[in-house]
């Protein structure tokens, strides 16, 4: 389900009393072989699975390394000590401070250096 429109509110949508969803909110037409792309804003939830079938989803995001992640961290896969610098960036290393401020600049090095050196796919296995 998604409400159209609500990338742009400034505030949570408001469900009214009674309601479950906000008002305008839709359940797209789908079948099992169709996508859903929109902007990670746009206010979204799982509607209800009526086909039967286990229903699949993929989710990519692609956001400022200074927003804090709000998945789980990969963080069995981040304590690996064979990763290198640049694999750490790509699963989530934290671009903070112990105490929750930006390390600004910190976060993008290994990749900046790459990228700066010419990039090969020698970094990364």
């Amino acid at each position: 389900m998604f409400l159209p429109g609500s990338h742009r509110l400034t505030d949570e949508p408001v469900v009214p009393a009674g309601a479950i969803d906000p008002p305008g909110a839709v359940t797209p037409a789908i079948t099992g072989t169709d996508a859903v792309l929109f902007e990670n804003r746009t206010w979204h939830t799982g509607g209800i699975n009526l086909s039967g079938r286990p229903r699949i989803a993929l989710m990519l995001q692609y956001g400022y390394r200074w927003l804090h992640p709000v998945d789980d961290p990969a963080t069995e896969l981040r304590a690996d000590p064979a990763l290198t610098s640049i694999e750490q960036q790509l699963l989530g290393l934290p671009d903070r401070h112990p105490d929750g401020s930006l390390a600004k600049g910190s976060g993008a090095a290994p990749m900046r250096s790459w990228w700066q050196s010419g990039p090969s796919v020698a970094h990364c296995r």
